[in-house]
């Protein structure tokens, strides 16, 4: 995973006098200062739904601020970008499949019921009774490299990731595996940036957090908020958490170094929460948002387990929606005219992965997955929100019938 830090790219300035800084991205937000033409910025992060909008640093009358601009009040965005969709990174979820596929392979091979019990446990995501399983197996064939990455595979999702790089290591020492490999190098690199060592457990969440960024009682105040919000979200889409879900929330630093993620991303799910937290020791209606968003994705995962994962566009347009997103008429119009010219792609089409999509592309990605949720809602209420969610069949139907109600 090759770290670049926002140090390293364009310097960004602001575009014209009198230029309100916010103190969210909503027009309405309050006015922190006022910023001069030219006044150099440090970007904090590019926030995660994809509105174009930036948390800032910057300096007036001697004094720092930070706040919310928009991309458009600031010069350099282009260049900007450019250097930013450059940076290269390796998508955690992705990382795992090739490794995830030869161990179903190796399972599937086996006819060892035990064996085929843990990986049944890993899909609908309970590493840890997967481990349960496996590390009693481990000692009685300890030389098993095929049993030694399969139980690395259920370490790594319970957030063990020194007991995956001690399981992975003897595997890869009887038996060379370019795929795990590659990954045990990839975690390996990410533990070596990771400094978030305390837990607190809730509920439904177990959290992880860097004592240094977090004081205590804001982390406590984080497990509450996560427990609450994922009660919320599981009583709307029908999902459950047989294992507490990981959190883990780091400094913004610390969440890029070890995520890889692009720099508009304030969150991201890969089997974990991952959470860069923001300035302040209150849990904010904007972390609030964000720790939500992410909680759909997990709630999602869950509903999907053992199945085909729910498509990109329900992933992100729930997400959103259910976290208290709207979208602008603007946006809605701007949509529109894009179906119009047939240069929108159909929901099923949007590829699962938009970590590294561009800004323009992540923008219109969302708009329009959030779009679809909308519709979703106000035309399929009747079937049950949570029916169409976790019946594929209902849900291809209705992803057709959504493209043609979007205009696509």
């Amino acid at each position: 995973m090759l770290v670049h830090g926002l140090v390293f790219l364009a310097a960004l300035t602001v575009k014209l006098d009198q230029t309100q800084l916010r103190s969210g991205c909503e027009a309405s937000a309050e006015t922190i200062a006022t910023l001069a033409a030219g006044t150099p910025v440090e970007v904090r992060f590019r926030v995660a739904d994809g509105s174009d909008c930036f948390k800032i640093s910057a300096s007036v009358n001697g004094h720092a601020v930070a706040g919310y601009l928009d991309a458009s009040a600031l010069s350099n965005v282009a260049q900007f970008e450019q250097q930013r969709t450059a940076a290269v990174s390796l998508d955690s979820s992705r990382a795992l499949n090739p490794v995830e596929a030869e161990s179903k392979k190796v399972v599937a091979r086996s006819g060892d019921p035990d064996l085929q019990r843990a990986s049944q446990l890993l899909e609908a995501n309970q590493p840890t009774r997967a481990l349960e399983i496996l590390e009693p197996m481990l000692k009685r064939d300890f030389k098993n490299p095929d049993l030694l990455l399969l139980a690395g595979l259920a370490a790594y999702r319970a957030d063990e990731a020194r007991t995956a790089l001690d399981y992975w290591s003897q595997s890869l020492d009887l038996k060379p595996n370019d795929s795990l490999s590659r990954i045990y190098d990839k975690v390996r690199r990410e533990l070596e940036a990771d400094r978030s060592g305390d837990k607190l457990l809730g509920l439904h969440v177990a959290l992880r957090y860097e004592g240094q960024t977090l004081p205590a009682d804001t982390a406590r105040a984080l497990v509450s908020t996560l427990d609450e919000e994922f009660s919320r979200v599981s009583s709307l889409l029908g999902c459950w958490a047989d294992e507490r879900i990981v959190a883990i929330v780091q400094s913004r630093e610390a969440y890029l170094r070890s995520t890889g993620a692009a720099e508009w991303s304030g969150g991201q799910y890969d089997g974990r929460i991952h959470i860069s937290w923001m300035e302040g020791t209150d849990v904010s209606r904007e972390m609030r948002r964000r720790l939500a968003h992410e909680l759909v994705h997990a709630c999602l995962t869950n509903l999907s387990a053992g199945g085909p994962p729910a498509p990109a566009w329900l992933q992100e347009g729930l997400a959103q929606k259910l976290s208290g997103d709207t979208l602008s008429r603007a946006s809605r119009d701007r949509l529109r005219q894009l179906a119009e010219a047939h240069q929108i792609p159909r929901l099923e089409d949007l590829r699962q992965n938009w970590s590294r999509l561009s800004t323009e592309n992540a923008l219109l990605a969302y708009n329009l997955a959030l779009a679809a949720a909308d519709a979703l809602y106000d035309n399929y209420s009747s079937y049950g929100i949570r029916n169409v969610v976790s019946n594929p069949q209902v849900l291809q139907q209705v992803t057709a019938e959504l493209d043609k109600l979007l205009g696509l």
